[in-house]
């Protein structure tokens, strides 16, 4: 199918912390100024639900499954409001309790799930530890979803490192890759995530729509990227939101005029 000539996309970078409560507050919040705005898809951060400093053994006391209270009233808020949203929660695993998986879940306009990705490649580094809490999904899953007529590909942080997955859902359609993250801070972190996202969107004739947890459990800075690599929308690092236009028929004349873009393996 192709794609509509425009998708306007929210960045919506909140400040989870380990009161689902007042998560979900600012999910509101903010998904309602978003609608306001006139967005039709509203990203959320990583862990968006539940998030600490460093993940740890509660993020498994805390696990719920896709349609339980969390996701549940985000699906309601989604159909209230007439937008899809995208967001990071803590998904029990029925196979290891102890361990549950890091989702991203999404939810169409009218509140219907149409997707999740499980992260496969789980950050450790330092004292970060992540798989020893949480089990990591099945990496050779492209993990698209189509939300009206734009094909969006999920990635979660730490993902975002690694070419090949872009790749991958690049040729499975993808014209926008939506990167919802809690991008740990630290020297050169800021650097690192922008330009990983601009060179994610280049190789890929693709748009990048970047969202992380607000300073400071992250780095804040979400930021959407054009296939030219040109920076669209860019945040700060307190919680804030922004919402761009994507014109995904950028992306198919892109790729079109380079048939070789997708194609070669090396």
């Amino acid at each position: 199918m192709r794609p509509s000539e425009t998708v306007k996309v929210a960045l919506a970078q909140i400040g989870s912390g380990t009161d689902i409560t007042d998560n979900l507050a600012q999910i509101i919040d903010a998904a309602t100024a978003a609608h306001h705005e006139g967005a039709e898809v509203v990203l959320f951060p990583e862990y968006a639900m539940y998030e600490k400093r460093v993940v740890d053994g509660t993020f498994a006391d805390m696990a719920e499954p896709l349609d339980g209270p969390f996701g549940s009233a985000v699906a309601d808020l989604a159909a209230r409001l007439g937008v899809a949203v995208v967001a990071g929660l803590v998904e029990v695993n029925p196979d290891d309790p102890t361990r549950p998986f890091n989702t991203l879940a999404a939810w169409s306009a009218s509140g219907a799930l149409v997707g999740r990705h499980r992260k496969a490649l789980l950050y450790d580094a330092g004292v970060f530890s992540e798989s020893s809490y949480i089990s990591a999904g099945d990496l050779t899953d492209p993990s698209t979803v189509r939300i009206g007529d734009t094909v969006f590909g999920l990635q979660t942080c730490y993902e975002l490192r690694f070419p090949e997955i872009s790749r991958r859902q690049a040729r499975a359609g993808a014209t926008v890759l939506a990167v919802l993250s809690s991008w740990v801070p630290g020297p050169g972190k800021i650097v690192q995530w922008s330009t990983l996202a601009g060179a994610r969107a280049i190789e890929n004739i693709c748009h990048v729509a970047a969202v992380t947890q607000s300073a400071p459990v992250s780095t804040g800075h979400s930021l959407a990227v054009g296939p030219d690599g040109a920076v669209l929308a860019c945040l700060a690092d307190a919680p804030a939101q922004v919402t761009v236009t994507i014109d995904a028929s950028v992306t198919e004349r892109q790729r079109q005029a380079d048939l070789r873009a997708l194609s070669v393996d090396v």
